[in-house]
């Protein structure tokens, strides 16, 4: 990757980009974090957190990450396997033996014995037959939503809602292909059941705290509330309409079930500590979560070619030729196919809009943070890759 100059009429780009989505109240604000080569190159705050209160987006409003979970509970899991405590070859089922038996969907309702275990890499890499609900339209949707097993809505406690999914046939044979899914809140459950902590404690004793993330977790206090942004949606060619304010809010109640799936609040500043950990190859100043070489495992393709070869091409309305997924992450395999970036590049994105990736070799993190659902309205996360590289003025090499 080469890198020019990059002048302020590059990165207008970008302001000229979300102006658009400002003014014509497609999202109520927004934000943007660029880091590169040791330093902060660019950040944007736009709009107001939510348009009831007008509270404009700063740099500690905290948004509802979602899918911007999952990374984090991975690096959570992968940690104990740094500590020896599983192979990643090993079945779920050592841990959680209710996976022991499990079947295959049949239209029919006689459901087949699955021939292969689920081991602890598919759980990672979402190739363990499980779905996910909110984007799924299979018929083991309505198995799983009927019985409260319902990624970040489920009803129950983690232990429980995990023991209901564990009696859902797979979708596929384990390590056949991908699927988003509910595996990373059995890799939640795995780390209580490995560790002996809730999951909760875990993440603030082994993450959260040693890194600094001073406002990520799966519950807000009263008193961060005014920091809150709201989350909405639309109808159509409506206008926007709120789904979760502030005041209201259902993060304000500690929740029985807490998600790897995607049940975190996070910050910049919080999220950009966790990239820049990523970014070291496992470390923070004087912190180490990770050996290099998990993160370097981890960020690696951990699938038989990409995503479009496991039957993913056009996953959340996305073209995902070219990437494949690592332990947590979408790994960039083809720039020239996607057009942008950098070979090796590793993110991923969250249900209301929001959206990271880290590039090893630009030595690049960006961070977009909104709340807008469902993410796949707009072309934001396709547009914001390629705007970035232009601005930065970084040629693919």
């Amino acid at each position: 990757m080469k890198h020019e100059n990059c002048s302020n009429d590059n990165l207008r780009q970008i302001d000229l980009y979300f102006n658009d989505y400002i003014s014509e109240k497609k999202i109520a604000g927004c934000s943007l974090l660029l880091w590169q080569c040791g330093a902060e190159r660019y950040t944007m705050f736009k709009g107001v957190q939510d348009l009831e209160s007008g509270t404009p987006v700063s740099r500690d409003t905290i948004f509802r990450i979602y899918s911007m979970t999952k990374p984090v509970a991975s690096v959570a899991l992968m940690m104990l396997w740094d500590r020896g405590h599983f192979d990643l070859d090993d079945p779920i089922a050592r841990f959680l033996p209710n996976f022991n038996e499990m079947t295959l969907y049949c239209p029919d309702g006689n459901h087949v014995r699955a021939t292969c275990k689920i081991k602890i890499r598919h759980i990672l890499n979402h190739t363990a037959g499980f779905i996910l609900p909110a984007f799924s339209e299979h018929p083991l949707r309505e198995l799983y939503v009927s019985d409260g097993v319902n990624g970040s809505r489920s009803e129950g406690t983690l232990t429980e809602v995990i023991d209901r999914l564990a009696n859902k046939p797979l979708l596929f044979e384990p390590g056949t292909r991908w699927e988003y899914s509910m595996a990373t809140d059995v890799v939640g459950r795995l780390i209580e059941v490995i560790d002996g902590r809730p999951f909760d404690t875990f993440l603030q004793e082994e993450i959260c705290t040693p890194l600094g993330l001073v406002d990520t977790g799966f519950h807000l206090s009263r008193n961060k509330t005014p920091r809150l942004a709201g989350n909405y949606t639309r109808d159509g060619s409506e206008p926007i309409r709120p789904i979760d304010l502030p005041a209201s809010s259902r993060y304000l109640t500690v929740p029985p079930y807490k998600s790897g799936n995607g049940g975190l609040l996070s910050t910049m500043d919080d999220y950009l500590r966790f990239c820049l950990m990523l970014r070291n190859r496992g470390t923070l100043n004087d912190v180490q979560l990770l050996k290099p070489e998990t993160v370097d495992l981890m960020t690696k393709n951990h699938l038989e070619g990409d995503m479009a070869d496991m039957d993913a091409a056009n996953f959340g309305g996305l073209d995902w030729h070219g990437t494949g997924f690592g332990l947590g992450f979408s790994i960039l395999l083809d720039p020239e196919r996607v057009g942008y970036g950098n070979k090796g590049v590793y993110g991923w994105s969250g249900a209301a809009s929001t959206y990271f990736w880290v590039d090893p070799v630009a030595d690049l993190i960006a961070i977009f943070f909104t709340q807008f659902m469902p993410s796949r309205t707009y072309t934001i996360r396709n547009d914001l890759r390629p705007l970035v590289y232009s601005a930065l003025a970084l040629k693919s090499s």
